[in-house]
């Protein structure tokens, strides 16, 4: 089967190279280092891998994988300063990301095709004792022939949906090979454990470390927004909503949303902070149709003197010290008809009540886990954000309990990368 993949995965390869060729023309960002794809290393990225004493090669596929084998980096050279890291991506856009976040001492490549002949070469340059592959990347090729090398083979991260699950298993005599080739495979979830079981079979390899998300967003003491929040609203008490990350459609629905429970509680304030900054006169022009006061947090033009009902984040780099300034937070790009989500770790962190949509993609872990505690409030549709605001408002003590679950969540589902570096320490020392 494994010579049949060699001989025909070329070929396909080559019938999909014009539709490859246009996506990444569009996807732009592309540098020499791209030959690196097909097994082409530059002579001096060569000779500094050749000369990497037992190196470590961690590869993730695309922006979001990348982000967290970073932080899984920055915490293994912390507990072992004396190893050498190889770190590869797949996408220009995953490069750009490590090139400008990956820790000082880290080779960055890119990871070659799925080629015999690219990546025999690669492995050749880099000799790793372990290969580490973050969540879902299985690639017959690259996993075969690391561990044909001597290489640990290790699975981190890992997830695997039930179509997936079904899928390997009704070709277990072509996946059984490739899945036995790990030597460890740490998952996020139970559910995850158990849908590669179906390939494996009960394995003690298989291990259960939670999801990397919450080591992601580490612990901060935000700046005291007081002032800030004193300047555009006025002194005294106030309830503070904040609507973070949002996208088009999502103001919309929070300023009409925050229009109707004003009448009924006068001390509400909203602090609107987009996604993207640029937005910002969009959102203004939704602000003044619908007749409500703002400021800027940096002003274009001199803010408007007196007590403002919206303060508008026209920034980037603050969204944490607002979630920690304010009371209920609602986290964006989850209604309206966006997709994906954001991050409900970070207001989590400051123990704060959060609201999101139900379209949390990006983010389904961890908003299943919210759920599960009862520590976040799931809207199902745009008709219900008022609602359960109304309620949260009605309510400081269900406020204070949601916040407190939010924060026990991020207490509870912390150091999966402590818990999977263990295993691999323990392999290591079995070798």
């Amino acid at each position: 089967m494994f010579l049949l993949y060699n001989l025909f995965f070329p070929l396909l390869f080559l019938v999909y190279l014009p539709y490859y060729v246009v996506h990444l023309r569009r996807r732009g960002g592309l540098s020499r280092e791209y030959w690196q794809r097909l097994g082409f290393f530059d002579r001096a990225t060569a000779s500094r891998l050749r000369t990497l004493a037992n190196p470590v090669w961690i590869h993730a596929v695309s922006v979001g994988e990348t982000v967290a084998a970073i932080s899984f980096m920055r915490r293994w050279q912390e507990r072992r300063p004396e190893d050498n890291l190889v770190f590869s991506c797949s996408t220009s856009t995953a490069y750009a990301t490590a090139k400008q976040k990956l820790p000082p001492g880290i080779e960055l490549i890119y990871c070659p095709i799925d080629f015999w002949w690219a990546i025999r070469r690669a492995l050749r340059l880099i000799r790793p004792v372990v290969l580490i592959i973050f969540e879902v990347e299985i690639w017959p090729n690259l996993i075969r022939q690391a561990a044909r090398c001597g290489a640990k083979v290790v699975l981190v991260n890992g997830r695997m949906s039930d179509r997936s699950s079904r899928g390997y298993a009704k070709w277990s005599f072509i996946f059984r090979p490739i899945f036995s080739s790990f030597s460890c495979l740490c998952v996020q979830t139970p559910e995850d454990a158990s849908r590669i079981a179906r390939v494996l079979g009960d394995d003690p390899r298989i291990k259960v470390c939670d999801t990397m998300k919450f080591d992601q967003v580490p612990d901060v003491n935000q700046a005291d927004k007081t002032a800030v929040l004193d300047d555009c609203f006025g002194p005294g008490e106030r309830v503070t909503f904040i609507a973070g990350s949002t996208h088009a459609g999502e103001e919309e629905i929070i300023c009409d949303a925050y229009q109707k429970l004003r009448e009924d509680f006068p001390n509400l304030r909203l602090i609107l902070t987009p996604r993207h900054c640029e937005r910002t006169p969009e959102i203004e022009k939704i602000l003044r149709e619908r007749g409500l006061t703002w400021k800027l947090l940096k002003p274009t033009t001199e803010n408007g003197a007196g007590a403002a009902e919206v303060l508008l984040v026209n920034t980037t780099g603050e969204l944490m010290n607002f979630y920690g300034a304010s009371d209920i937070a609602y986290v964006g790009k989850s209604l309206a008809g966006q997709t994906g989500g954001h991050n409900i770790i970070e207001p989590a962190i400051f123990g704060k009540a959060i609201l999101h949509g139900c379209h949390m993609e990006n983010f389904r872990t961890v908003a299943a886990l919210f759920q599960q505690h009862q520590a976040a409030i799931e809207l199902p549709d745009e008709a219900a954000l008022e609602p359960a605001l109304r309620r949260l408002l009605a309510s400081p003590a269900e406020r204070e309990s949601l916040g407190r679950k939010a924060r026990q969540v991020v207490e509870r589902y912390r150091g999966a990368i402590d818990r999977t570096l263990d295993h691999i320490e323990e392999l290591r020392k079995s070798a």
